[in-house]
């Protein structure tokens, strides 16, 4: 990846968080997020801006928490299957129970996302993975029918995610 070729990306995240991140910041993150690993070093190199520019402004990205290094397994490479799962609560769910079933759902090791909505027609969405298909439906219904919060919810396999999490890698031993 070439920096000077994400022009476009630096100005919209220049707009969208505002005096939060400045251009540098974005270069930063852009570097990182091509490889999470790379050292304080090389991003200065790349960037041309000293070893110590580069480590505070990553270390008060982080300790804002706007930016977070994290590993990733990516499903796809790994031939895994994996579905988005819309889900609506009865109307009459009491808070707490709601709570309780978003409790459930973030300690669940098959679901490795979950994202609340704000109006619409569903509530939340569930994403979860599994080695096939088969045992995907499986964890899917186990988790969500005949649980009394959800009215009702639908299923999504997906075949792949072409801008978040569709890198090619290699895998080293």
């Amino acid at each position: 990846m070439r920096i000077e070729d994400n022009n476009d990306e630096i100005l919209v995240l220049r707009k969208i968080f505002k005096s939060k991140l400045d251009d540098l910041d974005v270069k930063i993150y852009q570097l990182l997020r091509e490889d999470g690993r790379m050292s304080d070093t090389r991003i200065a190199e790349k960037l041309g801006v000293s070893v110590t520019t580069v480590r505070r402004r990553r270390l008060r990205l982080q300790e804002k928490g706007i930016l977070q290094i994290i590993g990733l397994l990516l499903l796809r490479a790994a031939d895994v299957a994996y579905a988005d799962v819309l889900v609506k609560f009865n109307q009459r769910a009491k808070i707490e129970d709601i709570k309780n079933f978003l409790a459930e759902a973030i300690a669940n090791p098959r679901i490795y996302e979950i994202t609340e909505y704000i109006g619409g027609d569903y509530d939340l969405l569930l994403r979860f993975f599994e080695s096939n298909l088969e045992n995907l439906k499986y964890h899917i219904d186990k988790f969500l029918r005949d649980n009394p919060i959800v009215e009702e919810y639908k299923v999504y396999p997906a075949i792949g995610s072409p801008k978040a999490w569709y890198r090619s890698f290699k895998v080293k031993f």
